[in-house]
C-alpha cells in the first residue's frame, strides 16, 4: 500500500501536495487501500471514499500505535560536518535505520557552524514514507555541545569515539527502555576536555573498531549496531 502524510491524525483527509502524488502520479481510484499518518508513530489503515480536485477523503479501518518503530527511542546526535551533502545523507540514512531524533552539535572542532534544517526535515520525511515508518524523526537546529548534557532529557549517553577500548562495544550493553543519545563526533572527533566534560555527565566511551571513520560513517556505524541490539531484544 502507499503511504500519505497528514495535517491532523484525526482527520483522514490527504491534501496538497500529497493529494496530488495520490490522485495525479499514483493515480489510485475510490476503494483503494492505503495507509495515512501524521508522523507521530501512529499509523491508520484506510480506504479512499472519495477523490476531489483539492482533497482524497479516506475512511479509517485499522489504528496501529507504532508502526515499524524501536521500542527504544534513539536520537542521533553528530557533529556538524563541514559538507551540507554528508548530513543529507546521514539523515536520510539514519531515519532508515529508525533514528527518532537528530541533533546537530556544534563543537571545539566543527569547521562548518551552519545547517540547513528544514532541508534536513524534508529529508527525514520523504525517508519516512520510503520505508514505511509511522514516526518522522524531528531535526533540530544546532547546538552546543556545552549545552547538550542539561538538554538530554534523562537520556542515556553513548559516546563513540577511538579511544575506548576495543571491548567496549555497543554489543555488550545491558540496554533498558530509556532513551538512548548516540554522539559522534565531526571531522576532527571531540577533544580530549570534550570528552572529559561528557564522561563527567555519565556518558559512556565506546568504541566502533580499529579502523578511523569518517564522521558520517561513525554515525551510521554507531545507529545500526545499537539499534540492532534493540531490535534483537537485548534489554534488561
Amino acid at each position: 500500500m502507499h503511504l500519505f502524510l497528514l495535517n491532523d491524525f484525526s482527520d483522514p483527509t490527504v491534501r496538497a501536495e500529497e493529494h496530488r502524488h495520490l490522485s495525479r502520479v499514483l493515480r489510485l481510484h475510490v476503494g483503494d487501500a492505503v495507509l495515512l499518518s501524521a508522523g507521530d508513530g501512529r499509523m491508520a489503515e484506510a480506504v479512499i471514499e472519495d477523490i476531489g480536485r483539492e482533497e482524497s477523503r479516506c475512511r479509517v479501518t485499522t489504528v496501529h500505535e507504532a508502526y515499524n518503530e524501536p521500542s527504544v527511542q534513539v536520537t542521533l546526535c553528530q557533529g556538524v560536518l563541514k559538507n551540507h551533502g554528508k548530513l543529507d545523507w546521514l539523515v536520510e540514512k539514519g531515519t532508515e535505520l529508525g533514528m527518532c531524533r537528530f541533533l546537530p552539535l556544534l563543537t571545539e572542532r566543527c569547521v562548518a557552524r551552519s545547517v540547513r534544517r528544514e532541508r534536513l526535515q524534508k529529508l527525514a520525511q520523504t525517508a519516512t514514507k520510503q520505508c514505511m515508518r509511522g514516526r518522522i524523526p524531528e531535526v533540530f537546529s544546532p547546538q552546543h555541545l556545552t549545552a547538550f548534557p542539561g538538554n538530554s532529557g534523562g537520556a542515556r549517553l553513548l559516546l563513540f569515539h577511538e579511544s575506548a577500548p576495543r571491548d567496549a562495544v555497543p554489543e555488550g550493553l545491558k540496554l533498558d527502555m530509556r532513551p538512548i543519545a548516540l554522539l559522534v563526533g565531526p571531522e576532527g572527533g571531540f577533544s580530549e576536555a570534550e570528552i572529559d566534560m561528557l564522561r563527567r555527565h555519565g556518558a559512556e566511551v565506546l568504541s566502533l573498531g580499529p579502523r578511523r571513520l569518517r564522521g558520517e560513517t561513525a554515525g551510521l556505524a554507531a545507529l545500526t549496531r545499537v539499534m540492532a541490539c534493540i531490535e534483537n531484544g537485548t534489554k534488561e
